[in-house]
């Protein structure tokens, strides 16, 4: 259903590709732009962080009001009060969420582009598609039938009996998020066969359209592995930092000097989260290719970059001692 929004992103991507000849830096063009077209909903979610800002001190008023009774009655009618006040000053708790519920399901997309380069990047050559037109029309031979046959030749190729010398069953799907596997497939055994390049464009696949993930002899499709050690293996450790600091740094320009019991209550599920971020990242970053955890640094990066800039032209009100304590004042 998605395959022709997949087919768009991955024709972006293969196109920073092309431009900057380096998938690691089509990469950081591919997550600037996606950073730039999400700056308005960035922006909203901003001015929502700043609206809240301004009413804590009177939503802290009516919470004093109320302080010490934990009856139902009493709680629904602070709620109330509360709900009312940011009717008035036209404050939507909601409208912080909208911009994350958008986002998600696009990072997903883009996820699966990252994880299906053929897919989405590589072509069908000229002569195969031309030779086999009359076969595309009836039996819909498309890109991944190719990919099929090229995954089974692949396998088959470096396919190493065992004592019982089973025979090669060609499988009738590409197992899931196994492409970036199958290109260091391909290259290894180009590298090893003279004509290897041209057998695998008999089957239909462009070897020249295919990304190249290797960065200064790194190749970013392996995972990153201790039992196979490489420079690869910092990758993850920077997305986690990335993600903490990104987290840290956020928290910090969103602090405005007046904190409320909401926030001295959330702050231990906060520091867990701190904590687990990052901690997630690092796994996922190990259980996948190194080009993933890369975008994940980009985006880290670029968010941090985007927190500053917003602090910075839209700061949020800042609350001096002196406003804290005529604050506490009233709610005594």
């Amino acid at each position: 259903m998605f395959d022709w929004l997949f087919k768009l992103l991955g024709t972006m991507l293969s196109f920073f590709n092309s431009i900057t000849g380096s998938y690691a830096l089509a990469l950081l063009l591919w997550a600037l732009v996606f950073k730039i077209v999400f700056i308005p909903f960035s922006i909203k979610q901003h001015k929502n962080q700043i609206a809240m800002a301004k009413l804590t001190p009177k939503i802290e008023l009516i919470r004093a009001k109320y302080k010490g009774r934990t009856d139902q009655k009493t709680m629904q009618k602070q709620q109330q009060e509360i709900m009312e006040l940011q009717q008035k000053e036209g404050y939507n708790p909601l409208s912080g969420c909208l911009p994350l519920l958008i986002q998600l399901p696009l990072i997903m997309l883009l996820y699966t582009v990252i994880q299906s380069p053929i897919s989405y990047m590589a072509n069908i050559t000229p002569e195969f598609e031309e030779k086999n037109a009359t076969v595309a029309e009836a039996d819909q031979t498309d890109l991944k039938d190719v990919i099929l046959n090229v995954y089974n030749f692949i396998e088959e190729k470096n396919f190493v009996a065992s004592e019982k010398t089973p025979e090669f069953t060609p499988a009738t799907e590409v197992p899931k998020n196994s492409e970036i596997k199958l290109i260091n497939g391909i290259n290894s055994y180009v590298n090893e066969n003279e004509n290897g390049k041209n057998e695998i464009e008999a089957l239909g696949l462009d070897i020249d359209s295919i990304p190249k993930f290797t960065v200064f002899g790194v190749n970013l499709a392996d995972q990153p592995s201790f039992n196979n050690f490489s420079i690869l293996v910092i990758i993850p450790f920077l997305a986690a930092a990335a993600s903490w600091f990104s987290m840290w740094l956020t928290k910090r320009l969103n602090n405005t000097g007046l904190q409320s019991e909401t926030d001295q209550q959330s702050q231990a599920s906060m520091k867990m989260m701190d904590i687990m971020m990052p901690l997630m990242t690092l796994f996922f970053a190990f259980n996948f290719s190194g080009m993933l955890g890369l975008y994940w640094v980009y985006q880290s990066l670029l968010g941090i970059g985007q927190s500053v800039l917003l602090a910075k032209v839209m700061p949020l009100p800042k609350f001096t001692e002196e406003d804290i304590k005529n604050i506490n004042k009233q709610k005594k």
